[in-house]
């Protein structure tokens, strides 16, 4: 059973503490544009589950049922156990993904923030489930039922959300056992002496234990981000845009056997040839320039408003849509996932973004009309879609309207 959706609550409650404390103490490490961004990918993680998560468990149930596997009597310890192990498939599976090419362009979404806070534990890819499944088949072949295997795992994932954050410093004896927010902190820097370090999920003894421990240091405060930085809010570009680079670079090879090996080389490698005719700029530390794109006051507030509604509409996503009902689940998806597509594109102040989002607003306020068994009430959900539609306009500045389309 997964148990993330019963965690949200308390994941804001936490979330807008530390904000409320940010503000107060002025530190600035929360930015609108960077929050809405990184809880743009959670959502999208979270509500493109129907298409994913469900695959990642069928997968589990059916070579559960095919294959040979040991049998564990369902007791308390068998969880403990699972757990632990669990935790330790994790450390593999999370180094190998800082390790591989292919595998980084699905990780590479939980570092892509500049900042470091609560936003950023949310900052989930919705394609993980591709590969990084198959790291944790050991549990099923020794015994551990698909059931606690998802079970360990929302756990698993639910301690990482608390060590997303500067406002708690070193905790003595528990920094040798488990992952804690300084530890945790090393690993999304973008360093040199943080680079590849502190890879456990629960315990970062697996790293003391296989040589990839860093202790955050005095002389090196943290630097967050990418070296190759996204520089978009948009969530689905977030998810897909190291594959599409690895894509280019592998069309532009001269070299089969470097159009076929980019995808599995380690994390960063390109082609030589690649390399010196398309270079890709590369952030360093010392010479960090944060993305801070920032529309009219008005329209970031709009874009606000929104997102608090699209986080509403996710919960409830969450709790009423049949996924096995596929179609269905797909319509209801559009508002949210083009939704989340529009506000970045105005956060970002693309062109033409104020004309495209109020016509995707007028098709959302159209489609309970439209779709036979539309869930949500049809009036309010016409009504709010319509309302944002007329808001759009008339809050987004002179700038962003002469923009053509």
């Amino acid at each position: 059973m997964s148990l993330i959706i019963y965690a949200i609550p308390a994941f804001m409650v936490l979330l807008l503490i530390e904000l409320a404390v940010d503000l107060r103490r002025r530190t600035g490490f929360y930015r609108l544009n960077d929050a809405i961004g990184s809880l743009s990918t959670g959502l999208l993680s979270q509500t493109m589950g129907f298409a994913t998560r469900f695959v990642s468990f069928l997968a589990y149930a059916t070579l559960w049922t095919v294959l040979p596997h040991g049998e564990l009597s369902m007791t308390p310890w068998l969880w403990v156990v699972a757990f632990v192990f669990y935790d330790f498939c994790y450390y593999w599976n999370h180094r190998m993904q800082h390790t591989i090419n292919v595998l980084w362009g699905i990780h590479v979404v939980h570092h892509q923030s500049e900042e470091y806070n609560l936003t950023t534990a949310l900052r989930q890819p919705f394609n993980g489930f591709l590969i990084g499944s198959v790291f944790y088949l050991p549990l099923l072949f020794i015994g551990f039922p698909p059931e606690v295997v998802v079970t360990v795992g929302s756990l698993n994932l639910i301690y990482q959300y608390w060590v997303h954050t500067r406002f708690i410093g070193t905790l003595g004896w528990a920094e040798k056992i488990f992952v804690t927010p300084m530890n945790h902190r090393v690993h999304h820097a973008i360093n040199d002496p943080y680079i590849d370090r502190n890879f456990g999920g629960v315990f970062i003894l697996w790293d003391r234990v296989f040589g990839t421990y860093q202790a955050e240091l005095d002389e090196e405060p943290c630097v967050y981000g990418v070296r190759k930085p996204l520089h978009s809010w948009n969530p689905f570009f977030a998810n897909l845009h190291v594959h599409w680079q690895l894509l280019k670079d592998a069309w532009h090879a001269d070299s089969w056997w470097d159009k076929l090996r980019i995808w599995f080389m380690p994390t960063g490698w390109r082609p030589a040839d690649v390399n010196a005719r398309y270079p890709l700029p590369r952030c360093l530390p010392e010479s960090q320039q944060k993305y801070d794109a920032r529309p009219p006051a008005a329209l970031a507030t709009l874009v606000l408003i929104v997102h608090v509604l699209l986080m509403g509409f996710t919960v409830w996503f969450l709790l009423f849509v049949d996924v096995s009902r596929f179609n269905m689940a797909l319509l209801h998806f559009i508002p949210l996932g083009g939704g989340l597509w529009m506000n970045a594109r105005l956060l970002e102040q693309g062109t033409g973004a104020i004309w495209q989002a109020c016509l995707f607003w007028l098709i959302c306020a159209a489609l309970p009309w439209l779709v036979s068994g539309w869930m949500l009430p049809a009036q309010s959900t016409t009504l709010a879609c319509l309302l944002i539609a007329l808001l759009v306009p008339l809050l987004s500045g002179r700038r962003l309207l002469s923009q053509t389309v």
